[in-house]
């Protein structure tokens, strides 16, 4: 991704600027405060990319999914990852009882939450299929991106964009993910299945991008991020 074209980059402009000016008004020369200000947006940036991952899994709550407590999807993760030799994951769960997924992205590697609600009550074709819309999403050039914007937190709006986000990448994602299990039904019935459960979870709004779902729990219309559930079901129809 261009540097330009960074989510990243205009937050911490905007921070370098704010920072230089109010240098220039107590009395530092411009060409001082400018380049403080510089170097401040830079470290903003260099420290929101190293740490996104960190401080948006607290954000959520997230804690890691262990093998012992989660076979079914620590399994199917490792058996698609080999299966199309992509690289693992992480995986961490979020105690919810509804039906959600999220993806973020990292210096270190690309991560996975699913809610329990998702790791426990869906079927294993249900899961399967959610999984793999997960996997592709995680290799997603725009996704680390995303996540350091996202850990922005108030700054995000400053940022504007999705950088590779939106309803219609959404669905696209649904059909890549429908491609590696081939059998885009399952898909149709995780859709299902997670809107049953309900979507909402207990996550900033600032992270919507990043969620399978709408974390306010709005499935039934569609948002900046989201196409409706109805809709992304009906466009897998037709795979």
């Amino acid at each position: 991704m261009s540097l330009l074209r960074h989510p990243v980059t205009v937050p911490a402009v905007i921070v370098g600027l704010c920072v230089a000016f109010v240098l220039w008004l107590v009395g530092l020369p411009a060409v001082v405060a400018a380049v403080v200000g510089i170097a401040f947006g830079w470290a903003l940036a260099t420290v929101a990319s190293r740490r996104s991952v960190g401080a948006l899994r607290r954000t959520i709550g997230a804690r890691s999914a262990h093998a012992g407590e989660f076979p079914r999807l620590h399994n199917t993760v490792d058996g698609i990852c080999l299966t199309h030799g992509i690289e693992r994951p992480d995986l961490y769960v979020l105690d919810s009882s509804s039906g959600n997924a999220l993806t973020m992205a990292g210096r270190d590697g690309v991560s996975i939450v699913l809610t329990t609600g998702a790791a426990d009550r869906l079927s294993l074709v249900e899961l399967e299929a959610l999984v793999a819309h997960l996997l592709v999403r995680c290799a997603d050039d725009g996704l680390r991106g995303e996540t350091t914007a996202v850990a922005l937190g108030r700054f995000l709006t400053l940022g504007g964009g999705t950088a590779g986000g939106g309803p219609d990448r959404m669905v696209q994602i649904d059909f890549d993910g429908a491609e590696l299990t081939r059998f885009p039904p399952g898909m149709q019935e995780a859709l299902r299945a997670l809107s049953d459960l309900g979507a909402a979870v207990d996550a900033p709004a600032s992270t919507a991008r990043l969620w399978l779902l709408q974390p306010d729990g709005r499935t039934d219309v569609a948002t900046s991020n989201h196409p409706s559930v109805d809709m992304r079901i009906a466009a897998l129809a037709e795979r």
